[in-house]
C-alpha cells in the first residue's frame, strides 16, 4: 500500500477501545505480571441522556429496571461462557466457540515502565493520579501490525480511572515537537519509528511510553496498534456505527474493489450511519481539513463503537473477540487481562466519557532551523494534560448544568448534533425536541437562571454563537434547565476544531491535577 493511501489512521485501535472502554478496566497492580481473576461484581444503572436514546436508530432505549444494565433492557445478556462453549453473535445464529485463552496469541512482552536512571532533573513530574488508574497508549500508523517501521500520525492516551469509573481520551497532534531521550528533538509521530531503528528494549511503543514520561510526566501502562483491515472488520462486525457528524467533509480514497479504482465519501452533517470502509474513511481524511479535526473524529467513532457494543451485548464475548481480531493488532494485552474488565463498562455512565485533542493555544506553531513547520509545547500544556487525563470534573449527572435544546431550523438532526457537542462541553442535556411549523432564522437561548453565580450562560453563547441581543431572560426557580437552547438557521454546527482546546478551563501553569487516591 502507497505511503500516500495509508499514511493516516489513523486506525485508532477499535479492539483496545473494546477492551479499555467497551470492556472498562479493573486493574490490580500490572496486569502483565499479576493476573486479575473475574469476579461477579454486581451491576449499576446505566443512565442514558435523551439525546443517546434518539441516536440508537432514532429510538429511545428501554429503561432498565432497578440495579439492572441497560443493555440488558434491551436483549437479553449472553453471559461469557466457559472455554469452548458456543455463544451466539449480535445476528443469533451460533458463533465460534468461544477459544480457549491459552491458544490466543501472546502478546508481546513490551514492558512499558520508565526507570529513575532514564529520567533527569529536566523532565516534566510525573502526572499525579488516583490509585490504579490506567493509561493505554493507542497508535495510528501506515503499517500492518506485524511492520514497525512506520510512523504514528496518530497517538491517543486513554486514561480508566475504575474508581469513578470513568474514561479519558486525550489525542496529540502528529506535529508536535518533543524532546528525545539522546537529546535530539523532532516530531512525535517518529518517536515510535526511532525506537525500533535504534533498537531500542522493548522497540517503538516503550520508546514512545518513555519520551511520554520525560516530556509530560505521563506513565503509560499497555499499547495497543491495530490495521486498517481490523478496523473495518471491526465496524462490520458491529453492523455499523452511528456517528453525529459535526462538518462537512469530502475525500477520496483508493480502492481496489470499486470499478474505479476509487472511494468518494461525503459526509454532510447529522446522524449518519456508517460501514468499515466508510468509518476508516471518516477517521482517516486529513487533506481537505486538519489533523486537529481528524484526531476529533476519531474519539467521536471510539464513542460510537462503545455505545453499539454495548447496546448489542457483546461485552459479555470479549475473549471471543479478542481472538477474532488478534492478528490484526500488535499489542502488550493478553487475554487474562480482558476477562475482569467488563465491570466497569456496564458501570460507565455516558457522562463520564471525556475527550481531549491538543490544539492551538496549548502549543504554537514554530518553524525550525531546516524550514520545517511544527507545533512546540508551551506553558499551558501540561496543567492541560493533567486536566485532559483527569475524571470528567462533575461527572455526575446531578453536578452538570441541564440544558434543554430545540431544533427549530430546516436541518435534520441538529438538536442531536447539539446535544452531543453540549455532552463534550459538560453540560446535561435533559430535553431534545424539534420544532413543528414556523422556524427561527437565528439561534435564541432562553435564559432560566435566577442569579448569574455560575451561571453557564457565558460559555452556551460562546458555543452557539449567539450575541446578547438572541438571548431571553426568562428567571424560572421550577424549571429543572438552566436554559433552553432553541437552533435557527443560523446554527454551524462546525466548531472551530483548531483552537478548541483554548475553552477548556485549568489551573495555574505548574499547579498539577491532584486527585485523592481511593482508599
Amino acid at each position: 500500500m502507497e505511503r500516500s493511501v495509508a499514511r493516516v489512521f489513523e486506525t485508532l485501535l477499535v479492539l483496545v477501545v473494546l477492551l479499555s472502554i467497551g470492556f472498562g478496566v479493573n486493574w490490580v497492580g500490572n496486569p502483565s505480571t499479576q493476573p486479575v481473576q473475574p469476579a461477579a461484581l454486581p451491576l449499576q444503572q446505566a443512565t442514558q441522556s435523551p439525546a443517546e436514546a434518539l441516536l440508537n436508530n432514532g429510538q429511545p432505549t428501554a429503561t432498565p429496571a432497578p440495579g439492572q444494565d441497560a443493555a440488558v433492557a434491551l436483549a437479553t445478556a449472553t453471559p461469557l461462557q466457559p472455554a469452548q462453549t458456543a455463544a451466539a453473535d449480535v445476528t443469533g445464529t451460533p458463533a465460534t466457540p468461544l477459544p480457549d485463552t491459552q491458544a490466543i496469541a501472546t502478546p508481546l512482552p513490551v514492558n512499558m515502565s520508565v526507570s529513575a536512571d532514564q529520567l533527569d532533573a529536566n523532565d516534566a513530574p510525573l502526572l499525579q493520579q488516583a490509585a490504579g488508574t490506567h493509561n493505554i497508549l493507542l497508535l495510528g500508523s501506515d503499517a500492518s501490525a506485524n511492520e514497525h517501521l512506520a510512523r504514528t500520525d496518530s497517538i491517543m492516551v486513554v486514561s480508566i480511572n475504575p474508581n469513578v469509573p470513568s474514561v479519558s481520551m486525550l489525542s496529540f497532534p502528529r506535529d508536535l515537537q518533543v524532546k528525545f531521550p539522546d537529546g535530539r528533538q523532532d516530531r512525535i509521530n517518529t518517536v515510535y519509528e526511532y525506537g525500533y531503528i535504534n533498537n531500542y528494549e522493548g522497540g517503538g511503543p516503550a520508546y514512545l511510553a518513555l519520551v511520554l514520561r520525560k516530556n509530560f510526566g505521563i506513565k503509560i501502562d499497555h499499547f495497543a496498534r491495530i490495521d486498517f483491515s481490523g478496523f473495518r472488520k471491526v465496524i462490520d462486525t458491529l453492523g455499523g456505527v452511528n456517528v453525529l457528524v459535526e462538518c462537512e467533509l469530502h475525500e477520496t480514497f483508493p480502492d481496489k474493489d470499486s470499478p474505479n479504482g476509487r472511494l468518494d465519501l461525503d459526509f454532510y452533517p447529522g446522524l449518519m450511519t456508517l460501514n468499515g470502509k466508510e468509518a476508516l474513511g471518516y477517521s482517516r481524511a486529513r487533506y481537505s481539513t486538519t489533523d486537529f479535526d481528524r484526531a476529533r473524529r476519531q474519539q467521536k467513532v471510539l464513542r460510537a463503537i462503545y455505545r453499539k457494543a454495548r447496546e448489542g451485548n457483546l461485552l459479555s464475548n470479549a475473549v471471543a473477540m479478542y481472538a477474532q481480531f488478534r492478528d490484526s493488532m500488535e499489542t502488550n494485552m493478553g487475554p487474562t487481562d480482558i476477562l475482569p474488565l467488563v465491570d466497569i463498562a456496564r458501570r460507565l455512565e455516558n457522562d463520564a466519557i471525556k475527550s481531549r485533542v491538543i490544539t492551538w493555544p496549548i502549543v504554537k506553531s514554530f518553524t525550525r532551523g531546516d524550514g520545517a513547520s511544527v507545533l512546540i509545547p508551551t506553558e499551558q500544556t501540561i496543567p492541560y494534560i493533567a486536566e485532559a487525563l483527569a475524571p470528567p470534573a462533575g461527572n455526575q449527572t446531578q453536578n452538570r448544568p441541564k440544558v434543554e435544546v430545540v431544533n427549530a431550523s430546516s436541518k435534520p438532526d441538529m438538536e442531536l448534533v447539539a446535544a452531543e457537542r453540549l455532552g463534550w462541553e459538560g453540560f446535561q442535556v435533559i430535553k431534545v425536541d424539534k420544532l413543528e411549523g414556523d422556524l427561527f432564522p437565528n439561534t435564541q437561548i432562553i435564559n432560566y437562571s435566577t442569579t448569574r453565580k455560575g451561571s453557564p450562560l457565558a460559555r452556551l453563547q460562546d458555543v452557539f454563537r449567539v450575541n446578547g441581543d438572541n438571548v431571553l431572560s426568562q428567571p424560572d426557580p421550577s424549571s429543572e434547565a438552566v436554559a433552553r437552547v432553541v437552533l435557527g438557521d443560523n446554527y454551524n454546527s462546525c466548531p472551530n476544531t483548531a483552537t478548541i482546546a483554548g475553552d477548556v478551563v485549568l489551573q495555574p501553569a505548574g499547579d498539577q491535577v491532584n486527585v485523592t487516591p481511593a482508599p
